[in-house]
């Protein structure tokens, strides 16, 4: 494992950071959703485990604004998502503002956060889909490296990215469900929406670990995804908790 965390050390010990970032996020999320003392996301060390954790997804996100071709496109959405969710988290946590975004923003990132993982995963669904290799930045192009690995693929019939594609897809319309459907369905889909971010943080532990420990090298498209499932754990956790402790009729 050492031989291959050492063909990249550079981008191989972010994504160790990031996989321990992942492991923590999952700890404390279980560990708080079961316990019935409310989860204060206005201040306190929960409160600022958002804004740190969403910064580990800036390095990733600035290499990849400097490819080119429509892979520049869909970094940027990236990028933008993460600026969002470090600068309005931060407010938030502060209490300078009342605007809605920002008082609110525990159920808005859920959108927000899932448009930078479509941009993700539906980049690397498109160029796996058209035979096209993926575009990575210059500081750290261990993308190709892990798009050819038998890793890339799932039973050998369906891609991880295209897996990951489907798996935000449902994370947003269970969020609608919670927020727009009626409300006998409300607490079904708070839990459906920490369900599917529980399990995406774990899968998202177990190929970040392949990279640098397996594989060798690291992508920043999957370090990115990564740690949007990261902020969406962390802002569907405090819902789920309360769901968790209303006692079904």
């Amino acid at each position: 494992m050492i031989d291959k965390f050492m063909q990249a050390p550079i981008e191989n010990t972010l994504a160790v950071i990031v996989l321990i970032a992942l492991i923590i996020t999952w700890f404390t999320s279980l560990t708080l959703a079961l316990r019935n003392t409310p989860i204060r996301t206005d201040k306190g060390w929960f409160a600022w485990l958002l804004p740190l954790f969403a910064l580990l997804g800036i390095p990733g996100a600035l290499d990849l604004l400097r490819t080119g071709g429509d892979a520049i496109v869909f970094a940027a959405v990236t990028f933008v998502v993460f600026v969002f969710d470090i600068i309005i988290s931060f407010l938030y946590v502060r209490g300078k503002s009342s605007h809605p975004l920002i008082t609110d923003w525990y159920k808005w990132a859920i959108p927000i956060s899932i448009i930078g993982g479509l941009a993700v995963s539906g980049y690397l669904s498109f160029v796996e889909s058209t035979g096209r290799k993926v575009m990575c930045g210059p500081l750290m192009p261990g993308c190709t490296t892990v798009q050819d690995s038998k890793y890339s693929m799932l039973f050998g019939i369906l891609s991880v990215a295209l897996f990951g594609f489907m798996g935000n897809i449902a994370i947003l319309a269970a969020w609608a469900v919670w927020q727009f459907g009626p409300a006998a369905f409300k607490k079904l889909a708070v839990l459906a929406v920490w369900g599917m971010c529980i399990f995406g943080v774990l899968f998202s532990a177990y190929l970040t670990f392949l990279e640098p420990f397996v594989i060798g090298a690291t992508c920043m498209w999957c370090l990115s995804s990564a740690v949007i499932m990261i902020i969406l754990l962390l802002v569907s956790t405090p819902a789920a908790q309360q769901a968790l402790a209303i006692a079904d009729d």
